[in-house]
This record gives C-alpha cells, sequence and structure tokens, in this order.
C-alpha cells in the first residue's frame, strides 16, 4: 500500500508542476522596451536602435491611444514609426515638446516601432551606446528547470517503489 500511495503521490507532484509550467510559458510577454499590448507589440528605438530614452503611456480609455516621450540628452529633431503609413495605419493627434500621441488604427495588428530621430549632444562620445532595459523581462529558464526536475523526482520515487517492490519478492 505504501508503494502504491508513493506512486500515486508522484504522479500528482508530476502533474501539478506540468500544470504550473505550462501556465508559465502560456502567460508569456512581460514589459520591457519590446512590450506586448493587446494587439501590437511595441519597440522603442533613438536613431533605429533600441533604447531606454523613449518611453510610452497607453490611453486607459483607448489602448490604441500612445503617447511616447524621448527623454534622452540628445536635441529631439522629430519622431518615425518604420513600418507604418500615417493616415493609413497610424494617425498624429498631438506633437508637443518631446511627446507625440498617435492613434493606431484598429485594423493595424503589426509592430509599433517609435523611432526618436536625436541630433546627439557634441560633448558626447560618439562610441557610447545606450543599454536595453532587461530588468522586467521574464528570465528564459526556471519553469522548464522546474518542469525537469520535477520529473526526475517523480521518476526516482517510481524506481525506488519498483525496485522494493522486487526486493519484496
Amino acid at each position: 500500500m505504501k508503494k502504491l500511495l508513493s506512486i500515486v503521490l508522484s504522479l500528482v507532484m508530476l502533474c501539478s508542476v506540468s500544470v504550473a509550467t505550462v501556465n508559465a510559458f502560456a502567460e508569456g510577454g512581460v514589459g520591457s522596451i519590446e512590450t506586448t499590448t493587446t494587439q501590437n507589440k511595441i519597440v522603442l528605438e533613438v536613431n533605429g536602435k533600441a533604447s531606454a530614452d523613449v518611453s510610452y503611456e497607453k490611453d486607459p480609455e483607448n489602448p490604441k491611444k500612445i503617447t511616447f516621450t524621448y527623454d534622452g540628452d540628445g536635441e529631439l529633431i522629430g519622431w518615425e514609426f518604420p513600418g507604418m503609413r500615417e493616415g493609413v495605419d497610424y494617425e498624429i493627434l498631438r506633437e508637443k515638446g518631446n511627446d507625440i500621441t498617435i492613434l493606431v488604427a484598429p485594423t493595424y495588428r503589426d509592430t509599433v516601432t517609435a523611432n526618436a530621430i536625436v541630433r546627439e549632444p557634441s560633448s558626447r562620445k560618439p562610441t557610447e551606446t545606450t543599454k536595453k532595459n532587461d530588468k522586467e523581462k521574464s528570465p528564459k529558464t526556471g519553469a522548464a528547470s522546474a518542469a525537469g526536475i520535477a520529473a526526475m523526482g517523480a521518476g526516482a520515487a517510481i524506481l525506488t517503489a519498483l525496485k522494493k517492490k522486487e526486493d519484496a519478492e
């Protein structure tokens, strides 16, 4: 009876960890420079390179209305949205200072790339680069490791139970 109970408990543990692993992978995207909204992935760039100098905020009442802000040291010359056509894929609602607010067309489902065109200050070294903000990125391992450890534990428990059964006979 004890052997059967240990096998059943091992299988229950394996199933529960597998379900948790599947749920962890299904939840998917976590906020970062490249963030997935309900419909569009948002990429933030300065002069064509990923940058933490650009931020965005979605309107709580309309997630297709997005305000982008440049907070870097350079002089903002303008904004571009590569891969999107103004008047078709998006409309500029407001542009003031270092902010621009656009309304993404409801039918547009691709990536929204906000690229701030910036003239770098002369005091900045040309070899400096901006680092991508990885603080909120989910780890690539973890859930898979937990599933592997649970599977190994379940396998070991089953092998132990079978070996004890053979020894008893």
